[in-house]
């Protein structure tokens, strides 16, 4: 008997339990994020462009090369590669794959995930809101602690934008390491074979195999590593904290709250 009463009490507390954010709402609220940042890392690596074609500009280029083509050939066709390189890696860093999937493990699988059961304390009173509308401004204040149902990440906006940036530098930075970065490794890559590309379209591809060369490409390829590092510690590091991407970064907030309400 004492069970039979007490399910009626059990059903009418589901019926009021807050619901947590499901895998469709942690995958959507990821590509949100990710679709916010974009516009930040391609305003990084535009500032990226800019040193990397100045750096390689002060490298001089051999008599060996001068005396068979134009430099500015040359060095339009090196340009070419680095935008070419730097589209690339921008698809690749900002694809759901890499983005995404890196905000959604910080947010929902790593430390102090936006997991959990939303209902002790008892912040809000209904489970979730009716089909076709969203959580309220008035719900995202109240849900002040951390835990799984959108009005808590929501609460917490600064949180996870933080979490965010912290994984973009540190995707940014592995990236662009020395050892096995994507994006050294295609710089390296294109900036070589653009140089092989131009001499043998002159007709001396022969002057690939010349000491002088060579000895140039090697001193792109430092030129280009040196200016990544440079590239790494004033920028990448500081990624959000630069005057230049205070809008870029923190424009939005109202947009992306609206967003995170929007899932049930």
């Amino acid at each position: 008997m004492l069970l039979l009463k007490s399910i009626p009490l059990l059903l009418v507390a589901a019926a009021y339990s807050v619901s947590a954010c499901e895998m469709d709402c942690r995958r959507g609220l990821s590509r949100d994020f990710a679709g916010f940042y974009v516009p930040v890392i391609k305003d990084s690596i535009s500032d990226l462009h800019s040193q990397l074609t100045k750096s390689i500009e002060k490298v001089s280029i051999p008599d060996a090369i001068t005396s068979q083509l134009e430099r500015s050939e040359l060095m339009d066709d090196i340009e070419e590669s680095i935008e070419t390189s730097l589209n690339e890696f921008v698809a690749l860093a900002t694809s759901q794959s890499r983005l995404a999937e890196g905000f959604y493990q910080v947010m929902f699988n790593e430390e102090l995930p936006y997991k959990g059961d939303c209902n002790n304390p008892k912040r809000l009173t209904r489970k979730m809101p009716p089909p076709g509308e969203s959580w309220t401004m008035d719900e995202c204040r109240k849900m002040d602690y951390r835990c799984g149902n959108p009005p808590s990440i929501c609460y917490f906006l600064e949180d996870v934008k933080q979490r965010c940036i912290g994984r973009m530098r540190r995707q940014m930075t592995e990236y662009a390491s020395f050892d096995n970065g994507a994006l050294v490794k295609s710089l390296v890559r294109d900036t070589r074979k653009s140089i092989y590309d131009t001499l043998s379209n002159n007709g001396v591809g022969k002057l690939s195999e010349d000491k002088q060369v060579e000895s140039y490409i090697a001193k792109l390829v430092s030129a280009t590593i040196r200016t990544l590092d440079i590239w790494v510690a004033d920028d990448v590091r500081q990624l959000c904290e630069k005057p230049s991407q205070k809008e870029l970064c923190n424009s939005w907030d109202d947009a992306i709250r609206k967003e995170i309400l929007k899932w049930p």
